[in-house]
């Protein structure tokens, strides 16, 4: 009875230590986050009172003036059309092209992969010299054309690689069952291997989205006004001429964030599959 007794004890402990920890780590996560927050919420004056303001009226004058200024809203509408171009393009490309590498066998099949991890290996900032010179000869830049084919270039290696690894975990057996049906090589594709394979997409998808929407550099050197994103127009509230406005900062940063959290929320439950994957899937190519 005592040695239950002390188990359950030590039992109870172990919970209360995990949970305890896992509370822990989300105030750590989420305190930016609430704290970027409550400044969106705040006037210039409660910005800066000192000791800062824990209860305080929340206003919304923020983002009304980051909302009633057209260069927001031009810019949120670019990384819009940016982003989700991005995320089509490199999905209709790349997972085509991960299916061939994960099931068929062609002279060069190893170098093509391993070409693509070493184009996503490559530090973007060495990559935007050479497109602004290409860019300029071709009439791309400060177009959205131009920005999406730059960010569907560092993005389809993601895309090719994580979905790559769950083609591979799809049983040919499957497939082999709808060919003896009558299906072809295509409606096999679409209708076993591209459901089975909706985690990785999902994961893909998400990663290429964070990878476009979050881009500063290639928006801010290869975009005019009219076509800059809104992490650009983000920066601009630092260093006007009546200073660096916290609040516009803070209200533009939640507004920009929202779009990610959303989506994220969405596709949850396959996100989580997509990213352990990795841990289980072997990565080499037979």
């Amino acid at each position: 009875m005592k040695s239950l007794l002390h188990t359950g004890y030590r039992r109870g402990f172990y919970y209360v230590f995990v949970y305890a920890a896992l509370i822990c780590m989300l105030v750590i996560f989420l305190l930016p986050l609430l704290w970027v927050l409550g400044l969106s919420l705040k006037t210039r004056e409660q910005i800066f009172t000192t000791p800062p303001l824990f209860l305080w009226w929340p206003t919304m004058e923020n983002y009304f003036a980051v909302l009633s200024e057209g260069n927001f809203l031009v810019s949120f509408w670019n990384s819009f059309l940016v982003t989700t171009s991005t995320v089509l393009v490199s999905l209709f490309v790349g997972i085509p092209a991960a299916y061939a590498i994960a099931r068929f066998r062609f002279p060069g099949r190893k170098l093509i992969f391993f070409s693509l991890l070493l184009m996503r290996m490559l530090p973007p900032i060495a990559a935007l010299l050479p497109l602004y010179v290409m860019y300029s000869l071709i009439g791309l830049i400060n177009t959205r054309i131009g920005l999406i084919l730059a960010y569907t270039t560092f993005s389809l290696p993601v895309v090719v690689w994580v979905t790559r690894d769950f083609f591979k975990s799809v049983p040919r057996d499957l497939e082999e069952a709808a060919y003896m049906d009558g299906a072809s090589r295509t409606g096999a594709f679409l209708r076993i291997a591209l459901p089975l394979a909706k985690p990785g997409i999902t994961t893909a998808a998400i990663l290429s989205l964070l990878l476009a929407w979050n881009d500063f550099i290639f928006a801010a050197i290869l975009t005019n006004n009219a076509t800059r994103t809104s992490p650009v127009v983000l920066s601009t509230y630092a260093g006007s001429e009546t200073g660096t406005d916290w609040g516009a900062i803070a209200a533009s940063g939640i507004l920009v964030l929202l779009p990610v959290i959303v989506f994220s929320l969405i596709v949850q439950r396959h996100l989580i599959p997509g990213l352990s994957s990795g841990a289980v899937n072997d990565a080499r190519i037979p």
